[in-house]
């Protein structure tokens, strides 16, 4: 049986078959590994992904090397993923030549490197201190891989992240810093670090300039005033500080992805208060969802408390993917439509008070019947209105004032934008994690 044969036979039908071939040939050494790691490379190969892992983990060190030496020798920029694949799956065994790949010229290599240190070094210490300098790297996701494999590490590198802050290297301080902040933000940053970020905002927020809302899930509040410090006044809002709204927006968005394994609550830490944008002023975050079980009646006591003060007040919740629409409008005091849209959802318990005018409007230019409270929509009909219902909650804004999403540096603006904790920041404590923009 030829080299090739016997590699084939790694694909066998039968398991006894498998394990056979395996053993014949890892016992070849040196001489198959041109034949794995062609078939490796072989997309089309009959022999799985997982079982030429398998045979060259067994093979052990040199194995590592010949997939290396494949990786340096391909095209990298044309991602050959199942080598890429092989290379981080050698497990602690390599940990070595994953340490000597820190120092490649190369920086998906330098970056698969961490990848696979991030993965299978049990000795924390040992394993910062190799990938350490790789938080100045000149490659851009080298050093953020870097950063979120530091971050993955947790407070046990805290010591050593502080300790670069202070004494350097120089080229590592930028990413140590984005490092703490992500492990745990302000708690684990020194305070001349804090008031060294606050000016660098204060320089950045004199040339700043509104963006969109671009946010995969987006909860705002708006309400027609540009006294933002008298919203956050009546939201209770507490330890504002100004941001570039660029980074306010970062924050809301990131700040809405709420982990499986997360508090809940943990989503309503914080909010992005605009500048007065075009005679606005919005709140933004998961804080302000309408419809969010935990939130949505004090969001309604919210609105109704603003609108009484300001003569109007509304709250909204949007996805980009088209998962539906959220809206609550209030005027001088009292709650005038609430209702969301959530396919495949039974949302009737959100629902409040008569369409609105622009809701009827909408019907009408689709050439669909009016809404009332006995009209059932025949399943075409019913298709149509909700394609419009995914999107209402920014149109209606815009139409009733301001669209979010269509905010840009043209958008009329005074004032600047804050950060600031509600109720649950308060208790829990500001978000971890970096803010860019």
């Amino acid at each position: 049986m030829t080299t090739l044969e016997l590699v084939l036979a790694l694909g066998a039908d039968d398991q006894a078959e498998r394990d056979a071939a395996a053993a014949a040939v890892a016992d070849l050494g040196s001489e198959v590994l041109p034949v794995l790691i062609g078939q490796l490379q072989d997309q089309g190969s009959p022999v799985s992904e997982p079982v030429l892992l398998a045979v060259l983990r067994r093979m052990g060190t040199e194995a590592f090397e010949a997939v290396l030496g494949a990786l340096q020798t391909s095209a990298l920029e044309e991602a050959p993923h199942r080598l890429l694949r092989a290379f981080t799956a050698f497990g602690a065994a390599a940990l070595d030549g994953y340490f000597g790949a820190l120092l490649l010229g190369d920086p998906i290599l330098r970056r698969a490197a961490v990848t696979a240190i991030s993965r299978w070094s049990n000795d924390v210490p040992t394993a910062a201190r190799q990938v350490l300098p790789l938080l100045g790297d000149r490659d851009t996701k080298v050093r953020q891989a870097a950063v979120q494999t530091f971050a993955s590490w947790g407070t046990s590198v805290v010591p050593l992240l502080q300790v670069v802050r202070v004494d350097g290297p120089g080229a590592a301080r930028a990413g140590a810093l984005e490092a703490l902040a992500e492990i745990g933000g302000e708690a684990v940053i020194s305070a001349r670090d804090i008031a060294a970020l606050k000016r660098l905002a204060r320089i950045e927020i004199a040339g700043d300039r509104p963006v969109p809302l671009s946010c995969c899930f987006l909860s705002w509040i708006a309400v027609p005033t540009g006294d933002q410090a008298g919203v956050m006044e009546m939201l209770g809002l507490s330890q504002a500080h100004p941001v570039p709204f660029s980074v306010g927006v970062y924050a809301a968005d990131i700040d809405s992805h709420g982990g499986l394994d997360a508090d809940p609550l943990d989503v309503y830490r914080r909010v992005f208060v605009t500048p007065e944008l075009a005679g606005w002023t919005l709140v933004v975050g998961s804080w302000c969802d309408p419809s969010a079980t935990e939130r949505q009646n004090e969001v309604l006591e919210a609105c109704e408390r603003l609108s009484a003060r300001f003569g109007r007040a509304q709250a909204y919740w949007w996805s980009a993917s088209q998962d539906g629409s959220a809206v609550l409008i209030a005027e001088d005091g009292v709650v005038v439509r609430r209702f969301g849209y959530f396919p495949g959802e039974d949302v009737q318990h959100l629902e409040l008070g008569e369409p609105l005018g622009y809701e009827q409007q909408r019907r009408a230019a689709l050439g669909l019947s009016a809404l009332a409270a006995d009209r059932v929509d025949t399943e075409e009909d019913a298709d149509e209105w909700m394609w419009e219902l995914l999107d209402l909650a920014p149109n209606l804004a815009g139409a009733l004032g301001l669209n979010p999403l269509s905010i840009d540096a043209s958008t009329p603006t005074r004032g600047t934008g804050k950060l600031a904790l509600t109720e649950y920041g308060h208790r829990l404590g500001t978000p971890p994690g970096a803010l860019r923009r």
